[in-house]
């Protein structure tokens, strides 16, 4: 009956939270060159997010993901995210300075489960490592983003997957802490 639209997602939900707090806060992420992008940036900017990791890509558009609240109980997630923007960073977009400027930087699981994106994770884990940097890991375990659920199957928050399971287990020795819920967990 109704609809919001708002910035979320882990990585721009902590950036957002931290700057709230009164931490220096950044976001590296990909955004497309439309109407959605921009509200994001300024959105971003409005809420004291420091943009230099920001790419505004103009072949893509950006990610979009839609909440429903369905009842108390049920909230199913639809995930508009095949070939966006936030999706096609590569260690090219990340900014040495940018990472090696922060004092602790967040990597998410959703982005390993994509070799570019999970490459430009690595190459900032390397750079925040080498610059005194600590390395949180979110494990954002979305299973209809690593293709072991279906894209109508949003409200189901953990299908077990060894092959998910072993992939983030080769992140966890490079992290310093490491976030998730229960289910995530396993």
């Amino acid at each position: 009956a109704s609809f919001a639209k708002s910035v979320g997602g882990c990585p721009a939900n902590i950036a957002i939270g931290a700057a709230r707090l009164g931490l220096k806060s950044g976001i590296v992420t990909g955004v497309g060159d439309e109407q959605l992008g921009r509200f994001i940036r300024e959105q971003f900017s409005r809420e004291g997010v420091a943009l230099g990791g920001v790419k505004v890509d103009p072949e893509r558009l950006t990610a979009l993901a839609i909440l429903s609240v369905e009842d108390d109980r049920s909230f199913p997630l639809l995930f508009y995210r095949e070939n966006c923007a936030d999706m096609g960073l590569t260690e090219a977009d990340i900014d040495a300075g940018f990472i090696a400027s922060a004092g602790a930087i967040v990597v998410t699981g959703t982005h390993f489960s994509r070799a570019g994106t999970a490459a430009a994770q690595r190459k900032a884990m390397r750079i925040a490592r080498a610059s005194g940097g600590k390395v949180a890991f979110d494990i954002d375990y979305r299973p209809n983003l690593w293709g072991v659920a279906g894209h109508a199957e949003g409200d189901q928050r953990y299908v077990r997957s060894g092959k998910v399971s072993e992939h983030l287990q080769n992140v966890l020795p490079d992290c310093d802490l490491i976030v998730g819920t229960e289910e995530e967990m396993h």
